[in-house]
């Protein structure tokens, strides 16, 4: 079986991880890049024009979804997240995990319940449009709801065969990119379910295993502008979010011993004092602000007077003297 593993980076958004292994295999390593200066020892560097030049975001999809012309002629690939670094041989990997004639396999997220979560996880760091966001969880609440209640996967990794079915499959996946959130892993689970392809769900811890490690972070450019991550949403999601926090919080208050407890009552005590010690401070100087304002105020109204009776006696002095003349 030809296989190749490849992975995307445009707008510079990650640097380009070396993949040791790739000296112990006979796959092919693609990188799908807009940077023209890249080069690397391990990857064979494939230059793309982004599809959409401002939505860098969505033109990465295009290649991880869809594929490229460039790979069609392998009959199977494994296409990694840029900060995913391999520890076992791509066609290993591929060998175990499509073994039976799946088409697609992939790992269930180590750290969602839910898809429903992962719409709340991606509303509350502001990855996205809340709106857009929003108008998706109402439309699945209707057209999918068991979409929402499914286990969601990760897209750090994902084996497929090339086969009609996964690119239509892929099809569905890439069309509601498009039609709401660039956050790809919301509609993934529309694809799996609803795409024809045949899939294998991974039990893998996302973070590490014996064939990856994730993220390997060496550079990545930060976001900037985001709004306030504020809980608002439809209230299927604050109830989630809310039953989220009570279950953490009682977590953390069962894992707390008696001492642990007592010290963290008196540390809140101790910072409710300095709040009230605080506040009356914030009165007295609100009190010396507004003194300090009305006696700008009386100067401001001496200044003006003065003035007054500057332009009087100047216009006094011009009268007299123009009688002396």
């Amino acid at each position: 079986m030809s296989v190749c593993v490849y992975t995307v980076l445009l707008g510079g958004y990650d640097a380009l991880l070396a993949q040791p292994v790739r000296a112990e295999s006979d796959a092919d390593f693609i990188c799908f890049t807009d940077d023209p200066d890249l080069t690397s020892d391990t990857w064979r560097i494939e230059l793309v024009d982004p599809r959409f030049p401002q939505d860098i975001h969505r033109s990465s999809r295009v290649v991880k979804i869809l594929g490229d012309p460039r790979l069609e002629q392998y009959e199977a690939t494994l296409c990694i997240d840029a900060t995913v670094r391999l520890k076992s041989r791509p066609e290993d990997i591929l060998a175990e995990w499509l073994g039976d004639g799946t088409d697609m396999a992939l790992a269930q997220h180590s750290f969602r319940e839910t898809v429903l979560d992962e719409f709340d996880e991606v509303v509350r760091l502001n990855y996205d449009d809340r709106a857009r966001v929003h108008e998706q969880l109402i439309d699945y609440s209707i057209a999918y709801p068991e979409v929402l209640d499914a286990r969601p996967h990760w897209g750090g990794m994902i084996a497929r065969r090339r086969t009609p079915a996964v690119a239509g499959a892929m099809r569905l996946w890439f069309d509601h990119v498009l039609r709401y959130s660039r956050r790809d892993q919301l509609s993934l689970m529309v694809a799996l379910l609803h795409g024809g392809a045949t899939y294998r769900s991974i039990e893998l811890d996302n973070y590490v295993s014996t064939h990856h490690e994730w993220p390997v972070l060496v550079s990545r450019k930060i976001a900037l502008g985001k709004a306030a991550a504020l809980p608002t949403g439809p209230m299927v999601a604050e109830l989630r979010r809310a039953h989220a926090r009570i279950a953490e919080l009682e977590a953390t208050l069962a894992e707390r011993d008696p001492a642990t407890i007592e010290e963290m009552r008196a540390h809140h005590a101790q910072l409710e004092t300095r709040i009230e010690e605080g506040d009356a401070d914030r009165e007295q100087l609100a009190d010396i602000i507004e003194q300090m304002r009305g006696e700008v105020r009386e100067r401001d109204r001496r200044l003006a007077d003065l003035d007054t009776r500057r332009g009087a006696f100047a216009n006094a002095r011009e009268v007299l003297f123009r009688k002396e003349r």
